[in-house]
């Protein structure tokens, strides 16, 4: 999905665009510069993402976007594009988010619009947390083909699933 059809499907929180000013953006890929800079990420979003800008001093191998609820940062890995996951209790572990902001951007919209009618067929979801029959199938479906690498094993959208499917990782 393209930023700009990010920005015009996206239905959550309000979206911040990136400056980019601190020397740890240089090196960004292009593509990722002009997403963060012209569209940006949301506030937050569903499942315990937070996004904002960083005033990180450093030019490392990896420029932060967000966290999860947890404090793991969400990174850009400059090299690549992809967004990775780095964990707050162990730097060494990091997990894939995305591919891509391309791949991120689609993948919020598709949880969005999953939440979105999960809350419509089952009201009471935030008290019992139960997903109507099927839904988690095409969820899965949905986030499979949009983005392969994040629903292997050490992806963030796999354990997702996971844990919407049976309560554990």
């Amino acid at each position: 999905m393209t930023p700009t059809e990010f920005a015009e499907k996206w239905n959550g929180s309000p979206i911040v665009q990136y400056r980019l000013t601190s020397p740890a953006a240089e090196g960004l890929p292009p593509a990722a510069t002009s997403a963060l800079r012209e569209v940006g990420l949301p506030e937050h979003a569903e499942p315990w993402l937070t996004f904002r800008e960083y005033d990180a001093a450093d030019a490392q191998a990896y420029y932060p976007v967000g966290h999860l609820a947890n404090g793991s940062l969400i990174c850009v890995e400059k090299v690549t594009g992809r967004l990775l996951i780095i964990d707050r209790d162990d730097p060494d572990e990091i997990w894939q988010l995305n591919s891509s902001l391309e791949a991120l951007y689609e993948s919020l919209v598709i949880y969005n619009a999953f939440i979105d009618e999960v809350n419509k067929r089952n009201p009471r979801f935030a008290a019992d947390y139960r997903i109507p029959e099927g839904m988690l199938g095409e969820l899965k479906r949905k986030l499979t083909a949009c983005d392969p690498e994040a629903m292997e094993a050490k992806g963030y959208w796999y354990c997702e699933i996971k844990v919407l499917d049976d309560g554990t990782l």
